[in-house]
């Protein structure tokens, strides 16, 4: 009679274990379908919009690659990983991938996110040796060392970095990060994260700070648009709105990817008694930043929203509103 009961009470675990997989598949399935539509256009838009060309749309356009791979790369895996890798022989292994490329585009963002604060730090800061420092040859190379960095970084666990624990069917999620990276490289994580986003802080005072001491110009520049476009106090006006829009951005980074950073810490700190849902909850919380930056652009910037517009409408441009090309 015990044992029959044992197996009742077992059997229901695993069917609710089951039903949560599969709710929590649904949702990420939903939000990788907003995360591709999104950053898609935000990509097409910087093809197509020549306003929107310009030196930090390059990192922008770099950031939304990283979250458009996220919705077409990672979160496919994820549901996969969780779904069919308990059944098949190799389901460690893709719980690895999806792992590493969890953390490769997470640091390619944070990444992303500094370079593009630097690009606005310069502009603000130094208007004036702005164009001569931020060259093609300057942001390429910055961009393809962002790339690089966060990928090895991400597969170091596949160098031998990992401490790999079989999860029990009916505990929670097939793919858990605590058991299968070891101790010491989630806590490196956490610091390395760490690093960019106190530069970024400080980068972003100095900005302000700098934006604040402008004011009266900028007030000024407001009253002489129409009379001379090329005015530098126009473009102090403009760069300010760029950090403005940068700045959100990096708030929503930080609002979106702090819980799963603190659920990283203490389930580290607690020898892994974090559930395994929670755990997931937190990564998904995070991937809506992927989702949520897109609708930023729109909401920050009247190009990427007319642009939205157009490709959502399936309209055209007007000739007043394309610009030609300005040499850098």
């Amino acid at each position: 009679m015990e044992n029959a009961t044992a197996n009742s009470e077992k059997i229901l675990r695993e069917e609710k274990a089951e039903f949560h997989v599969i709710l929590l598949c649904c949702i990420v399935l939903l939000l990788a379908v907003v995360i591709v539509a999104g950053n898609s256009l935000v990509i097409a838009s910087v093809i197509c919009n020549r306003r929107l060309q310009t030196k930090t749309s390059a990192f922008i356009t770099s950031l939304a690659i990283g979250d458009l791979m996220i919705g077409l790369i990672v979160i496919p895996l994820i549901v996969v990983s969780n779904t069919v890798g308990p059944f098949v022989e190799n389901g460690l292994t893709y719980c690895h991938v999806t792992i590493s490329l969890t953390i490769t585009l997470m640091f390619n963002s944070v990444a992303n996110l500094g370079a593009v604060t630097f690009d606005r730090f310069l502009a603000v800061v130094i208007p004036l040796r702005y164009k001569s420092v931020m060259t093609k040859r300057v942001i390429f190379p910055i961009i393809a060392f962002l790339w690089i960095f966060s990928t090895i970084f991400g597969f170091i666990p596949f160098m031998g970095w990992r401490t790999v624990i079989p999860p029990k069917h009916s505990s929670g999620l097939f793919c858990q990060v605590p058991l299968n990276l070891a101790q010491g490289y989630i806590i490196t994580v956490c610091v390395v994260a760490l690093f960019p986003s106190i530069f970024v802080l400080a980068a972003y005072i100095k900005i302000f700070k700098t934006a604040c001491h402008h004011e009266l110009r900028i007030a000024a520049a407001v009253n002489s648009v129409f009379r001379n476009q090329n005015d530098p106090k126009l473009n102090i006006i403009k760069e300010t709105k760029a950090a403005k829009m940068v700045a959100l951005v990096l708030g929503t980074f930080i609002f979106t990817w702090a819980p799963l950073f603190v659920i990283m810490i203490v389930d580290t700190t607690l020898n892994n008694t974090v559930n395994s849902y929670v755990y997931a909850g937190g990564v998904i919380f995070a991937t809506l930043n992927s989702a949520l930056n897109p609708l930023l652009y729109a909401s920050m910037n009247s190009e990427f929203r007319d642009t939205f517009k157009m490709f959502l409408t399936c309209g055209k441009r007007s000739a007043n509103r394309v610009a030609p090309v300005v040499a850098e």
